[in-house]
């Protein structure tokens, strides 16, 4: 990821081992809600931290666009993430389309 602060960046590394993590355990181990409440925290942590630039938080929500479809699947229209996700979806989509 590029255009990233040192912070972010750092918050962004500690909430992909808290995924990874939650991702290793089970509904039924014992460690699931403890790292569940991590990831979750982790996660928060990324979202409201400020950005320097732009380009930051273009890069913030791509990356939480990420974990959110690896979690809850894809986003519908006013259902999950709402509209927002669905525009900034497309959005990514529509810029890595003209990438290629």
């Amino acid at each position: 990821m590029g255009s990233l602060t040192p912070e972010l960046s750092s918050l962004i590394d500690a909430h992909r081992a808290a995924f990874e993590t939650f991702e290793a355990t089970h509904e039924d181990d014992d460690n699931f809600l403890s790292a569940s409440r991590a990831e979750d925290i982790a996660r928060y942590d990324v979202a409201v931290r400020p950005c320097a630039s732009a380009a930051e938080f273009i890069e913030k929500l791509r990356y939480l666009m990420e974990i959110e479809r690896s979690l809850w699947g894809e986003p519908e229209f006013l259902t999950q993430f709402g509209s927002i996700a669905v525009a900034v979806r497309d959005y990514f989509e529509q810029q890595q389309a003209s990438r290629q």
